[in-house]
């Protein structure tokens, strides 16, 4: 046997048999669990969450989040402080409602309000790189949102530029969105809390609607809205949800990340928080065709 083998006696005959032994058995273990998951369903839930996560997969969700959180981040985000700028008459009255709203110590609230725009001295130049962003960005938002669909549904739609004019008229419904919540916010100052939580059930509605307008028009009405609705409503009721939930959490997550990196933790804490929202709509989107086979199964099931 030469020196090496037996400098390394893991590499001997007994060693790659127990490799190969190892090998088969994953093996086995995959393909028993393929099998498994073909053999479900798709009328059962069951079945709806393995078909859903074999779409999350071919529309390679995470990516697709990331980038939805990236176009968020630098498109809405902008547009959202300098809508606060034009529509608030104090300055900094967003941070204001941040810090009151989450209960944010006064380290993380100083913070704060150094990354977002707390003074009127430079207006017009924030709104020109709101427009920027929304020119260079923000279309990116729609055609994230066409392209999820169009691979979870299978789609043979490809994307042309007559397609921009979707992906800005979506735009223009998110910032819509946006502005929506700025005047909430500006006129519930001061009145008491539960009058917040009364207009839940009217956000779950105007972000349903949304999600089921926004991907009809941009996959050119392929996708029913009825085919739509389901995961739409889960949509705004996960994003609804997270708001409620960032009630409880925010507090000790910016000041978690703002205690190690100041200002641009507070930055991380906001585009993280963003991704939670992103991965909830992505995963909406994977589940909607899911969702449609199984009703199309229960009703062919069904006797007439």
């Amino acid at each position: 046997m030469p020196p090496e083998h037996e400098a390394h006696p893991g590499a001997g005959p007994h060693s790659r048999s127990r490799i190969r032994r190892t090998q088969e058995r994953v093996a086995s273990v995959s393909r028993r669990g393929q099998e498994w998951a073909d053999h479900q369903d798709p009328g059962s839930f069951r079945g709806v969450g393995v078909e859903a996560w074999r779409r999350y997969r071919t529309v390679d969700g995470p990516l697709q989040s990331a980038l939805l959180s990236l176009y968020i981040l630098v498109a809405v985000v902008p547009a959202l402080l300098v809508m606060e700028e034009y529509l608030e008459r104090t300055p900094g009255a967003l941070a204001d409602h941040i810090v009151r709203h989450y209960g944010l110590s006064t380290a993380t609230a100083t913070l704060l309000r150094g990354v977002l725009v707390d003074t009127r001295h430079h207006e017009l130049g924030s709104a020109l790189l709101a427009i920027a962003g929304a020119l260079f960005f923000g279309i990116g938002f729609g055609r994230v949102l066409q392209l999820v669909h169009v691979r979870a549904w299978r789609l043979p739609l490809t994307s042309t530029g007559t397609d921009y004019g979707r992906y800005g008229i979506v735009l223009l419904g998110v910032y819509g969105l946006v502005l929506v919540l700025i005047v909430q916010l500006t006129e519930l100052t001061g009145h008491p809390a539960w009058i917040g939580y009364a207009l839940i059930p009217g956000w779950i509605a105007l972000l349903t609607l949304f999600f089921v307008w926004a991907p009809h028009m941009l996959t050119h009405r392929l996708i029913a809205a009825r085919d739509l609705l389901p995961s739409a409503a889960l949509t705004a009721m996960g994003l609804v949800g997270l708001m409620i939930l960032s009630r409880f959490v925010m507090e000790p997550w910016v000041d978690f990340y703002a205690s190690d990196y100041g200002g641009f933790g507070v930055v991380m804490a906001i585009f993280f928080w963003i991704a939670f929202s992103s991965t909830v709509i992505v995963w909406a989107a994977s589940l909607s065709p899911a969702l449609a086979r199984r009703r199309t199964v229960r009703h062919a099931g069904t006797p007439t």
